[in-house]
């Protein structure tokens, strides 16, 4: 009885140790999983840790970095103002307050602009300071978008040495324009006066005085040619100008030269009634003139001497000049303008680059296109005047 008693016990216990076996391995796990998971927060801890520590360090050097980009910006010697995309101000760096005004944040840009800055009459983005200095402005977006920053910098020691710079520049033009013209009359002076000496000594031949009287005038009408071309490039372009209806100035210039030599041409192409050119017709003739008197000089007697005029396009007015005489060289053509440069033994140096004041005092340029043993074209470029844009102010004879 005690043995199956014994028994029975034994497998009565049997679920128990099965149960508390169980029971063990469960709690095995959990503390594996706890330790792994401690150590899994012990990790984040320190990343977390590490994070932090990095952030901080690069908030600290953006903390300096703003810090010196906010000393160089007061420290800089020209006004930095930002506007956010209102036109508002924002900030403004310590010279910006100093030339304008100390209380700019807030305010509009527009209102600063009318308070403050005196626009230059020689560029739109230069200003004038109250105490006269001048200012030169530039505006750059901000690379979000949003925003815009004003950059002004003080140009008035540039603006000076730029005025004496050119001040000097005109002097020495003078002084060469001086120097030119008395080495281009002195000759012809010279020669005049040889022949009003032998004039006044009374000459007993008749036939040698009226030689002498030619002589003489034909010095003092080149002496006249000279200073007659070189008041006309101290003129400098200032023409008075009319507006004329392109048909018409083209008749009259044709007609002008009627009595000119049988070997001038004149051709007009593309000219319709209601284009208009604004011209001083003085000067102009006087332009054309001068490039014809080049072309009969340039050739023989009986070489062709051919002014076209046309238009480009109905936009630009073109009038060319060929001759066929010996030509240039293409090293001299640039040249030709040049004041008191020459290839002639009369020649001023003065009459191309009168003709080429007048050009661009018209608001356009002159080409000369040349070829040894061929000829020489040169070619004027004149803008017009469409119908209905002006009211012409034709001048009557």
């Amino acid at each position: 009885m005690r043995q199956i008693a014994s028994t029975e016990l034994i497998q009565n216990n049997i679920p128990l140790e099965n149960a508390f076996h169980a029971f063990n391995e469960v709690s095995e796990r959990l503390t594996e999983s706890y330790q792994l998971l401690e150590q899994q927060v012990i990790c984040l801890t320190a990343e977390l840790s590490e994070a932090n520590t990095e952030k901080l360090k690069f908030l600290s050097e953006k903390e300096q970095l703003a810090d010196q980009l906010e000393c160089m910006l007061e420290s800089l010697p020209g006004a930095v103002i930002v506007l956010n995309d209102e036109n508002i101000v924002i900030k403004a760096n310590a010279c910006a307050r100093g030339w304008l005004t100390a209380s700019l944040i807030g305010k509009s840009w527009g209102s600063i602009e009318q308070s403050f800055l005196v626009g230059s009459e020689q560029l739109d983005s230069e200003y004038l300071l109250q105490d006269n200095r001048v200012i030169a402005l530039s505006r750059t977006t901000l690379q979000s978008g949003q925003g815009f920053v004003i950059l002004l910098s003080d140009i008035t020691q540039q603006r000076e040495l730029h005025h004496k710079l050119e001040h000097k520049e005109k002097l020495a033009a003078m002084g060469k324009f001086s120097a030119g013209l008395a080495h281009q009359i002195r000759t012809p002076l010279s020669s005049a006066l040889l022949y009003a000496s032998q004039l006044n000594s009374g000459l007993p031949d008749v036939e040698l005085g009226k030689k002498y009287s030619t002589k003489l005038l034909e010095r003092l009408r080149h002496i006249n040619n000279q200073v007659s071309d070189m008041l006309g490039y101290a003129h400098k372009g200032h023409f008075r100008k009319a507006v004329y209806n392109l048909q018409n100035i083209a008749f009259q210039l044709t007609s002008s030269y009627q009595a000119k030599p049988a070997n001038i041409t004149f051709e007009t192409q593309s000219i319709r009634n209601n284009i208009s050119v604004q011209i001083s017709k003085d000067a102009l003739i006087g332009a054309i003139d001068n490039l014809i008197n080049n072309a009969l000089e340039a050739g023989n007697a009986d070489d062709e001497v051919r002014c076209l005029i046309e238009t480009v396009n109905e936009s630009i007015l073109s009038i060319s000049v060929s001759d066929q005489g010996v030509g240039l060289p293409s090293s001299k053509v640039a040249q030709v303008f040049e004041p008191f440069y020459t290839n002639k033994a009369e020649g001023t140096g003065l009459g191309l680059a009168v003709v080429k004041e007048i050009v661009n005092a018209h608001g356009g340029h002159i080409t000369c296109d040349s070829t040894e043993g061929v000829g020489t074209t040169f070619t004027m470029l004149l803008p017009v005047v469409m119908a209905g844009s002006v009211m012409e102010m034709e001048e009557t004879a």
